[in-house]
């Protein structure tokens, strides 16, 4: 008897002590704790209480909403002060070695709803290896594309891996798709099927960025991003997705685009983007730049890859840039879901 109340005393313990705490865990932002649901009811630091329903009014919907919302700006604010930081280490940022070129501009925010896409399988979380890109939102864009039938995707460089197309095509039944590449020549695009196809090269209008893209020539027409939705008729359309690799016009084209954005000319969900190093002296204050226009268009850093397949290992890194805007719809899809 005396063991086995040992014994049962020792298994309370250890209930108390590890199983407890994760019953009312928390979050900390500094010396606030985010709030957390609990069953059916909000803990009182929310200041909610269990949902009831009064004058036909739907308290428990409100106060959700309510601590919704309030975890939603404890979050920007997270991610605020995350990019803050990295603008202030920038001006006096130097690397010792070119491995460490992209090290300053890591990920600041976080994507719930993220996910490596762009399957060849059919499978959808089958996108393995290089070429898949992370994207946020999936079902979230998805809804859009069947609600509004708006939707609207531009993915800038093929080669005629049309993976990401397919699964656009696939997951995202209503997008509309738009392949640019000026690099297939005499080459039938082979994903006609999922995007129309266009042999124009994205940079500034008639100029020459990206000699080669894909071990091809590039000598295709050039056009600014403005020109591109002008020709297109998109001028007045949101594009869900920009999905870029066009080894090396990234630094010409991009920033004028950053400019329409933060002007409230243009309006971008999210750049899928391919950074290289341009081998120049000046690449640091380079990337500074980009990544201080993106700041300015209000667009988030969510996720970063290092291509392993090729680049030496570490001369280009995949980026994923998010608006704050839809980054919070995101978010907001799985954190406030009822």
């Amino acid at each position: 008897r005396p063991a086995l109340l040992k014994y049962f005393m020792c298994a309370t313990l250890a209930f108390l002590v590890f199983v407890g705490p994760w019953n009312n865990l928390q979050i900390i932002h500094g010396d606030k704790p985010l709030p957390h649901y609990q069953g059916n009811t909000y803990d009182n630091d929310d200041g909610l209480s269990t949902a009831t329903e009064a004058g036909g009014i739907d308290v428990y919907q409100e106060q959700h909403e309510a601590s919704c919302q309030k975890r939603l700006n404890t979050l920007d604010n997270l991610f605020d002060e995350r990019r803050k930081i990295r603008q202030q280490a920038a001006p006096t940022y130097k690397y010792t070695n070119h491995k460490k070129k992209f090290d300053l501009h890591e990920p600041e925010a976080n994507c719930i709803l993220e996910e490596r896409f762009g399957s060849n399988s059919g499978v959808r979380y089958e996108a393995f290896g290089d070429g898949p890109k992370f994207v946020c939102g999936v079902d979230v864009i998805a809804v859009k594309a069947k609600k509004k039938n708006n939707c609207l995707v531009y993915s800038v460089g093929s080669n005629n891996d049309i993976r990401f197309e397919k699964a656009v095509h696939t997951y995202m039944k209503g997008c509309e798709i738009h392949t640019f590449d000026p690099t297939l020549d005499d080459t039938p695009f082979v994903g006609g099927e999922y995007a129309t196809f266009h042999p124009w090269g994205l940079g500034t209008d008639g100029g020459k960025e990206g000699i080669t893209m894909h071990e091809r020539r590039n000598d295709g027409e050039r056009m600014s991003f403005q020109t591109i939705m002008q020709k297109l008729g998109h001028t007045n359309r949101t594009i869900d997705i920009l999905k870029i690799d066009c080894q090396g016009c990234e630094y010409a084209s991009m920033p004028p685009l950053f400019e329409l954005i933060a002007s409230g000319n243009v309006q971008v969900d999210q750049v899928i983007i391919e950074l290289h190093d341009s081998k120049q002296d000046n690449f640091t204050s380079q990337l500074n730049e980009f990544f201080l226009a993106a700041d300015k268009a209000k667009l988030r850093i969510v996720h970063k890859e290092r291509n392993q397949w090729g680049c030496d290992g570490f001369r280009c890194v995949e980026y994923a840039l998010v608006s704050e805007s839809f980054l919070r719809e995101a978010n907001e899809a799985i954190l406030c879901s009822a």
